[in-house]
């Protein structure tokens, strides 16, 4: 065969091999985004990005400019909205030069007063050294007190949860892709030393405040414990087990409890090791509550958002948004269903808000539906989508918002809430002005990878990010409830009332509580003092004041209890309160 001829037939063949190919390449394409550069979420898992490894020292925070010239602005109004700024100076300044994004959010369940909000904190938008930067409220978010962690360490991904008697705790990630805990008993204005909870990149945590158990998991990318990515804690945070490992290493996502405290993890399926593999899964465990199962086990199930993950856009080096999952604990007949949202890329759109449900504890999903009401196809972008349930079932949603300008970089913050178990939406609702999310990027061309909402029967709770003094800020919002449902429960007449007599008690004590007029789910718990639970008195629906139940000092086995301190903790519509019980011979 001629040198012509042979490489006429090479030619030939990989024109072949090229039409063979072609019908993988395209089955592949449908499953997940192509491979394009490094604003894609297969090319970030497998180059290890985004990552939250130290690159750049620290950098303090610039001389600040005085008299006319300082941006003090640390409210912004929009409508009937006033967004607060959280990351300020001690005089309630805006800072200038610094940055701050990435907002986790947790509210004290028994004093709506008290609330705390993580995020990153950029000393110097020249640097990306970040720190674990804070700030606590007790006046219900009018004003912010705030600060940082461990200043001086490099830290990342805050994630804030609350127990059910009213202590905070916030995650945070090392360079090392390490997750370590910090507890505060003071509602946030002081933190105790640092726990060890393994972790990984992109961890999230929950608590059940029921059980004092908390729970984290973590992304595949350069993770410390492969091939594991969960644990848990069964004393309030104090330690963790050992990592164990989750079926189809769900990642990017988020976890939650249900009342009867089973266990759900949402995120994006991978391999375990390197890769995606084009699905969104949820994972459902009902012995991660035990106290005695280390590993826990886990169901899986694949759900359908219409959509995928995604990255780049309005939020360059970041996701677009996280999955989030939540389960409804209402007094009605949707209890344990089980809500997934999230921004996903769809054939219509860049980012679209979508929601799906289950009624069968995660097994099945109904088609998922688009939240958010602008024209399809306009290509705008809705991302960071961000849900939360009410105590009475309300999901509320909130996300940022491209449709108002043809320029992708420049969004609004937008809301929507759903009576119906997500079944329709409430007509969205623009709650911030405009802002650029491509001003003030701290040597990292993001502003994080998420917001955090926390609903209650009365309004919604909101922690996000945005650029409105010309640098990456916090801001606190809160939205009040207008929706005014037929049939939501109120919460109780008094919901601080728990009383008990006689107290100290040797034979028998009485407990007596209220309960909402129109009825609530009620759980009510004897605890010992190092946390276990001792009797379960009520678990079900009451109505109406003056509630009583009675404990006999007899633990659920049986066993009489030694005399002692016992903690009685009741929960109805969200709420948790605790007192103290003394039994004597």
């Amino acid at each position: 065969m001629t040198a012509k001829s042979s490489a006429r037939a090479r030619a030939l063949c990989a024109l072949l091999l090229v039409a063979l190919l072609i019908p993988f390449a395209a089955a592949r394409a449908a499953q997940v985004p192509k491979e394009r550069d490094s604003e894609d979420p297969i090319w970030l898992l497998r180059h290890g990005q985004p990552m939250e490894r130290l690159q750049d020292a620290h950098l303090a925070t610039p001389p600040q400019p005085t008299g006319a010239a300082r941006a003090t602005t640390s409210t912004i109004t929009f409508g009937s909205f006033t967004s607060i700024q959280v990351n300020v100076n001690a005089l309630g300044n805006d800072i200038v030069g610094d940055a701050a994004n990435e907002p986790s959010l947790s509210v004290d369940p028994l004093d709506h007063n008290r609330m705390v909000i993580g995020w990153r904190q950029f000393d110097n938008v020249a640097s990306n050294f970040r720190q674990a930067g804070f700030g606590y409220t007790t006046n219900g978010g009018t004003t912010w007190t705030a600060g940082k962690i461990d200043a001086g360490v490099f830290r990342s991904d805050p994630v804030l949860d609350t127990d059910g008697n009213g202590n905070f705790f916030y995650n945070s990630l090392t360079g090392d892709l390490h997750a370590w805990v910090f507890k505060s008993t003071t509602g946030g204005a002081s933190w105790g030393a640092a726990v060890n909870a393994f972790g990984g990149d992109e961890q999230w945590m929950t608590l059940d405040r029921d059980l004092d158990n908390a729970y984290e998991f973590w992304s595949i990318v350069s993770n410390p414990s492969a091939p594991n990515t969960f644990d848990k804690s069964i004393d309030d945070a104090a330690t963790w087990d050992s990592p164990s490992q989750l079926p189809n290493a769900p990642i990017w996502g988020t976890l939650t409890t249900a009342s009867d405290h089973s266990l759900y993890v949402a995120g994006w399926a991978t391999d375990g090791l390197t890769d995606f593999t084009g699905e969104l899964r949820v994972d459902r465990s009902t012995d991660a509550q035990n106290h005695v199962t280390t590993a826990p086990t886990f169901t899986s199930a694949l759900a359908d958002l219409g959509g995928f993950v995604n990255t780049g856009g309005p939020n360059p080096a970041g996701l677009l948004g996280q999955l989030w999952v939540a389960v409804d604990r209402s007094a009605t007949g949707r209890n344990g269903w089980v809500y997934l949202l999230s921004s996903v890329e769809t054939p219509d759109d860049p980012m679209d808000v979508r929601f799906t449900r289950s009624t069968d504890g995660g097994q099945t999903w109904i088609p998922s539906v688009r939240v958010n009401d602008d024209t399809p196809g306009n290509r705008a972008f809705q991302w960071f989508g961000t849900m939360s349930v009410s105590p009475s079932g309300r999901i509320d949603a909130v996300w940022n918002d491209t449709r108002g300008s043809a320029d992708s970089t420049i969004s609004a913050l937008y809301y929507a809430y759903s009576l119906d178990a997500g079944t329709t939406w409430s007509p969205n609702q623009q709650v911030s002005p405009t802002w650029n999310s491509t001003v003030g990027w701290p040597n990292q061309p993001k502003i994080g990878d998420y917001y955090q909402t926390v609903s209650d029967d009365s309004g919604l709770d909101v922690a996000y990010a945005a650029t409105f003094n010309g640098g990456q800020n916090v801001w606190y919002l809160r939205i009040p409830n207008t929706s005014n449902p037929t049939g939501v429960a109120p919460l109780a007449t008094n919901p601080h009332r728990l009383d008990t007599y006689p107290n100290p008690f040797s034979s028998q004590t009485e407990i007596r509580f209220d309960a909402p007029p129109s009825g609530a789910r009620v759980h009510l718990d004897v605890y010992d003092v190092a946390g276990h639970r001792v009797a379960t008195l009520i678990d079900g629906v009451r109505s109406g004041p003056n509630q009583a139940a009675r404990w006999d000092g007899y633990a659920s086995d049986g066993r009489a209890v030694p005399a002692g301190v016992y903690l009685c903790r009741m929960q109805v519509n969200g709420a948790t309160l605790t007192r103290k019980l003394l039994r004597v011979r």
